[in-house]
This record gives C-alpha cells, structure tokens and sequence, in this order.
C-alpha cells in the first residue's frame, strides 16, 4: 500500500502545501511579521490618547470640587487621578518602549 506522505511531507493533493513556510517558499513570497507601532498610542482609539486621559481627569476634579466643595473628598479624588495618570500616561508607555528593544 502506497504511503500517503513521500519523504518531502507534502500531501496527495498536487500543489498542496504543508505548512505557512512550504507555502511561502512555494509562491516564491516570504511572510512579513507586522511591525510594532513606534508609540503606544498610534495603537489606541482616540478615546484612549493622552489628551482624553488628562481631560478627563481634569473634569473629574473640576466636578468633585464644584458639586461637593469638600477639600478632603477632592484631594482624594486628585490622589485617584494621579495615580491614574502616572499609571497610563507615564508606566504604561514606557513598559512598552521597553519591551521593543
């Protein structure tokens, strides 16, 4: 009984290929990864930039202060925001400079 496979790997099917390589090689093309994005926020919708983050932070304090006027509820959501500032706009992008090289 004749084996399914020869000795190459390819299959019964003529012109069928075994992997994404053997393809690549057979249509004389070479497969070509994406290249990561230089920044991180050329990979974010624009909800996501930097300027919606501070804006937005910015309107969270401005909305704690004008409806409670209480200066320790306020500089606790000041202390939130920092933290969520220095989160994404300082460590996130940096981690991710750091991770391309």
């Amino acid at each position: 009984m004749p084996n399914p496979e020869d000795a190459s790997g390819s299959s019964l099917i003529p012109g069928a290929a075994v992997n994404s390589v053997g393809a690549d090689k057979a249509l004389g093309t070479q497969a070509v990864e994406p290249k990561p994005a230089a920044s991180l926020w050329d990979q974010k919708p624009w909800w996501c930039q930097p300027w919606t983050i501070v804006l937005s932070g910015l309107i969270a304090i401005a909305t704690s202060w004008w409806l409670l006027k209480t200066v320790w509820i306020t500089a606790f959501v000041i202390a939130a925001i920092g933290a969520w500032w220095l989160l994404f706009l300082v460590l996130v992008p940096r981690a991710y400079r750091q991770s391309l090289s």
